[in-house]
């Protein structure tokens, strides 16, 4: 853990200027972040293939593991571990001390790995588009194969579901048995997704077409106007505070509503981003391995209504 390098944003503008509780480096370019939604831990993979696992100051909770670990990684809601990808085709489960439990050897690259909030079911998404559901005891118990390949997939943390996206192809969810339950053609590329807790509300950080805005039935339900080419987006579990980021080095906090709660030019370019679950702090990974925790005082509480499956 180490002090904010930068006051980058205290020159921020917005309702509150947030407060930067800690910076922490990995000493490598980053290239995913997750964090536990319950635990508070996050998990960081780094262009040198270790894995860093730290607390919710920002400390390290293990000295980083080497692990070959690439892109891909989700972690548990609770401190039980997470899914990391190993190498460009395998995929294994590292508990909360850093170690190897299990692994899973495929046929062709991983896109991307995604966990259930508990742990006890994973799945893979591959580069040839067939995407698979594994149980705790690492059985196959449900698989898929989509038009085009998976790039970003969600569990849905209240629902018996996942959510994916292809480019320039499609929306889809799918059971964990992996029958279909909709399919939504969006003929757009997409440099990220973000799913709530009920999946109420799906996000796309849709480059040039701003984040779009989809329900839990995969339909348009409009879109967040933000200036510059948006790449990562982040919603908090309860739905009501979103985060998104642009090629332009802008960042932005907004309300479900669409009101731009606060907005900061970034000092160098984000890797990956993620939302607090309420919505009062996001973390910044940035591609040279800085991450950052900013704070804001809890904001006015949102409705979020249920949604019928």
């Amino acid at each position: 853990m180490s002090t904010p390098a930068t006051d980058w944003s205290q020159q921020g503008r917005g309702r509150r200027h947030p407060a930067s509780l800690w910076t922490y480096r990995t000493g490598s370019p980053l290239c995913r972040l997750d964090l536990g939604i319950e635990s508070g831990e996050i998990a960081i993979s780094t262009d040198d293939g270790h894995l860093h696992l730290l607390g919710t100051d920002g400390s390290l909770r293990h000295p980083p593991r080497p692990l070959d670990a690439r892109a891909a990684l989700d972690w548990t809601d609770v401190a039980t571990g997470g899914v990391v990808q190993i190498g460009p085709k395998s995929a294994a489960w590292v508990d909360h001390d850093l170690e190897v439990q299990w692994s899973v050897d495929v046929h062709t690259d991983i896109l991307d790995v995604a966990t259930s909030p508990f742990g006890n079911a994973i799945a893979i998404s591959l580069a040839d588009a067939h995407t698979f559901v594994l149980d705790a005891q690492q059985q196959r118990c449900g698989e898929f194969t989509t038009s085009r390949p998976l790039q970003h997939i969600h569990f849905v943390p209240q629902r018996r579901a996942i959510v994916g996206t292809a480019d320039s192809g499609m929306l889809c969810s799918h059971r964990l048995d992996g029958r279909e339950r909709w399919t939504e053609q969006i003929w757009r590329n997409v440099g990220d997704l973000a799913v709530n807790g009920n999946g109420r509300t799906i996000l796309l950080a849709a480059f040039n077409h701003g984040v779009q805005s989809f329900t839990a039935r995969g339909r348009s339900h409009g879109f967040f106007d933000i200036e510059g080419t948006v790449h990562l987006v982040s919603i908090s579990y309860v739905g009501t505070i979103l985060t998104a980021a642009t090629r332009e080095q802008q960042l932005y906090l907004l309300d479900i509503d669409g009101s731009i709660l606060w907005q900061a030019t970034l000092p160098e370019p984000l890797a990956t981003l993620r939302c607090g679950p309420l919505g009062e702090h996001i973390l910044c990974g940035f591609s040279s391995g800085l991450v950052e925790c900013l704070r804001w005082p809890p904001w006015p509480r949102h409705k979020v209504e249920a949604d019928d499956d």
